[in-house]
């Protein structure tokens, strides 16, 4: 089948394959790189339907691949990968260009621009052209770390937000105390710049769904 034809060189593809090369040099478990990526997949820009892709590529590829010296590289066609998706051609290529451009996975043409390969007795890729999934390696550690820094930065604005339901709370009785004993002071005024000063904050709902666009 042949292979989603001759691109246009850009940045993004260089770095995708200067990745590829770094990853073959070290061995990570398929799992482990499948785990990393995905947790911070919305974070780096990769939508729904690039990781049910990645999944996809993954799933052709096997554990030896993954090993040092190893590239899992996957020569599945166009049309099993269409089959298994679910995706049009054209949205096949979207989605496999962008894990591409955002350094995920790597083209490995062949000359003639086909896509194909072979193992030898024991599993092993011997040659291969398709899509790499070496970029997954090299940046295992780097994806660990950002999913290491978002979950600190999602429990410190936890413990924010703790804090602040706390003090409203705090201040929205002494406010009232005040008012029902009768105390001296513009406590009315009080409440109305309380309650516009809650109306800027964002609602809880609002605030938790700009957070796990991030996370």
């Amino acid at each position: 089948m042949k292979h989603t034809g001759w691109r246009k060189p850009t940045p993004g593809l260089g770095i995708a394959e200067q990745l590829a090369q770094a990853g073959e040099q070290v061995a990570v478990p398929k799992t482990r790189a499948f785990v990393a990526v995905k947790r911070v997949g919305a974070y780096i820009g990769l939508k729904a339907g690039d990781i049910m892709l990645l999944d996809t590529l993954g799933a052709f590829t096997q554990a030896q691949d993954w090993e040092e010296g190893q590239r899992p590289i996957v020569w599945a066609s166009n049309a099993y990968l269409m089959e298994q998706t679910g995706f049009s051609l054209s949205a096949l290529k979207r989605h496999a260009r962008r894990l591409a451009e955002i350094g995920v996975i790597s083209f490995h043409d062949s000359p003639n621009g086909k896509r194909w390969g072979r193992r030898d007795a024991e599993g092993r890729i011997v040659e291969a052209y398709g899509f790499d999934l070496s970029p997954l390696s090299a940046r295992v550690d780097e994806f660990e770390r950002l999913h290491a820094e978002l979950q600190a930065e999602r429990e410190l604005c936890q413990r924010l937000k703790r804090q602040i339901t706390v003090a409203r709370r705090m201040i929205r009785a002494r406010i009232e105390a005040a008012i029902s004993s009768a105390l001296r002071g513009p406590w009315r005024q009080f409440t109305g710049l309380f309650e516009e000063l809650l109306d800027r904050l964002p609602r809880r709902h609002e605030a938790s769904e700009q957070l796990e666009r991030l996370l």
